[in-house]
């Protein structure tokens, strides 16, 4: 055994040395399964979000990190305690060692608690068996077998070994960040949104006046797809169809828009939603304190011309911090599940286990646009449906009229009801006073739907159907959520100085068009690093007026 006067420092040493070790590895595992795909750029500009107090970590994903690092703290404790405290004989002189190994072999149960990750359950498998291992030894097993462990940790952890086991996982570590890619884009591409590709809204002057209303119906994984009865085996849209039967215009996804939050941005702001921190789009929202104080999107706009603007959500107006962008960016009444329950407007009993269903969503939404056309004042409402939304919901009407408990039935029921709001607005004889889009979110995000496997399917796009004044014939008909921020301003009777904001051109627009490789770009590049893009979160645009 070591002298009493070195084995403290030499514990202490390897202490530390496994210590790091082990939670650069725990820290690199936490981070691949908790947090989006990490890049540098996020990690750096994370950091100065939470210096500016703009971003804070999520409670769930602080527990997680201390739970790594107890476990990285016991990991090296165990390490080190094998390493430095194996006796020179066995017998009686190994017991206490022997115990010792018992003990720790019991805190590798004791110490994690209730919550055990996957990986956590071979790990500490192999450990109390090496530990198992070492305390057999100690009592009287041949020697080779007692001293395995000890010199295995020695080997590993001793000179030009220990060099190349961190060379590799700092290797390991500027591969997972894509440190290479940060480079290329910083030292040699450059800043995709300064290469024309992106038109600031900040500095586009928008002139005129609103002549109508606004109704964007945000249709939860909807795509055109569904209405192809040669995938579907049926027209999965046929309840839409009196007020859309072939629409002309159809959104090619992009990258930023794949998700519910980031399509109503992309739409609305007409710029990607990803992750600048971290955290992953959705749970960016959750953890921000303000929501892209330097961007200006549609309900700025609106605003600004006298708009009133609604939105109702029957899910979580906290999750994907829904309520934060669209309060922040000219929106006076939002509603969300919680508001829905907290102004007891809702019974909680009614609902699904992801939201309200899309039955009352359309009905509360039917009343409240009446109570608007009848105070007389320019308005815009958005809803969002949720009832296709995975693992898919039926609304009650649509139980009572036999729809099937499947994903047809689930899309057909959603759209019937979408429907339903249409030919109300029809029977009122509206339809002149109005603008109305109505659109997926973005693509269905389930592998399979039913037995067609979508992932299989070519030429799939995002439901686009904007009913406007007839004289505005689209230029294109394949577009992208961004083109329709601009396009749903030129509908409404606004002019946009150069017929582009964001990324978006207007549709509508014969001077100014994309070139025909736009949308091929900007698949392969929306999502690059960009300063201008990291503007758009940063304090100081946060009270910047519009220009």
């Amino acid at each position: 055994m070591p002298t009493a006067r070195t084995f403290p420092f030499r514990f202490v040493r390897s202490f530390i040395v496994f210590f790091l070790l082990c939670f650069t590895v725990a820290f690199l595992i936490m981070s691949k399964r908790e947090f989006d795909e990490v890049t540098i750029n996020q990690v750096l500009f994370h950091m100065q979000l939470m210096r500016d107090n703009i971003v804070t970590m999520p409670g769930d994903f602080i527990h997680v990190f201390f739970w790594h690092v107890k476990n990285a703290v016991l990991c090296a404790v165990t390490f080190a305690f094998l390493r430095e405290s194996a006796p020179k004989r066995q017998g009686r002189a190994g017991v206490p060692f022997a115990v010792g190994c018992l003990g720790l072999a019991a805190l590798w149960y004791i110490v994690p608690g209730t919550f055990i990750d996957d990986l956590f359950v071979v790990v500490r498998y192999a450990v109390v068996a090496a530990l198992f291992v070492a305390a057999a030894g100690a009592a009287g097993l041949p020697y080779r077998v007692y001293t395995l462990v000890p010199r295995a940790l020695h080997w590993l952890s001793g000179g030009w070994r220990l060099a190349v086991l961190w060379l590799g996982i700092l290797a390991y570590g500027m591969y997972y960040v894509n440190f290479l890619t940060f480079f290329q884009e910083q030292a040699v591409i450059g800043d995709f949104y300064t290469e024309g590709a992106y038109v600031d809204p900040r500095k586009v002057t928008v002139s005129g006046t609103g002549t109508k209303n606004l109704i964007i119906i945000y249709c939860e994984s909807i795509e055109e797809t569904f209405g192809r009865s040669d995938v579907m085996g049926e027209d999965l849209l046929a309840p839409l169809r009196p007020s859309i039967e072939e629409p002309d215009l159809r959104i090619e996804q992009m990258p930023g828009a794949d998700f519910t939050i980031g399509g109503i941005v992309a739409s609305q702001c007409g710029i990607p939603l990803k992750s600048i921190s971290i955290l992953s789009g959705n749970l960016t929202g959750w953890a921000l304190e303000r929501y892209l104080p330097g961007a200006v999107c549609l309900g700025d706009y609106l605003k600004a011309d006298g708009y009133h603007n609604v939105y109702y959500n029957g899910s979580s107006g906290v999750f994907s911090g829904l309520n934060k962008f669209f309060l922040s960016h000219g929106y006076q009444e939002f509603m969300g599940k919680e508001d829905w329950i907290e102004k007891k407007h809702v019974d909680p009993a009614t609902m699904n286990t992801w939201a309200m269903y899309d039955s009352d969503m359309v009905e509360r939404s039917i009343a409240r646009i009446d109570e608007l056309m009848a105070e007389g004042r320019k308005f815009s409402f958005v809803l969002s449906t949720m009832d296709t939304h995975e693992p898919g919901f039926l609304s009650p009407p649509c139980v009572d009229e036999g729809y099937s408990e499947n994903w047809a039935g689930y899309v057909k029921c959603s759209m019937s009801q979408v429907e339903r709001l249409l030919r109300h607005i029809r029977d009122k004889g509206w339809e002149n006073q109005f603008v109305i889009l109505v659109m997926g979110d973005h693509q269905a995000r389930m592998a399979k739907m039913d037995d067609v496997d979508l992932k299989q399917v070519k030429n799939r796009y995002v439901l686009c159907s904007l009913q406007r004044d007839a004289t505005l014939k689209p230029v294109r008909s394949v577009i992208s959520h961004f083109d329709l921020f601009p396009s749903l301003l030129a509908a409404l009777g606004f002019s946009v100085e150069g017929e582009r904001l964001g990324f978006g051109y207007n549709v509508f627009s014969t001077e100014v068009t994309p070139e025909e490789n736009y949308l091929a770009r900007l698949k392969k590049r929306v999502l690059s690093h960009s300063k201008v893009y990291e503007s758009l979160w940063l304090p100081e645009y946060a009270g910047r007026e519009m220009q």
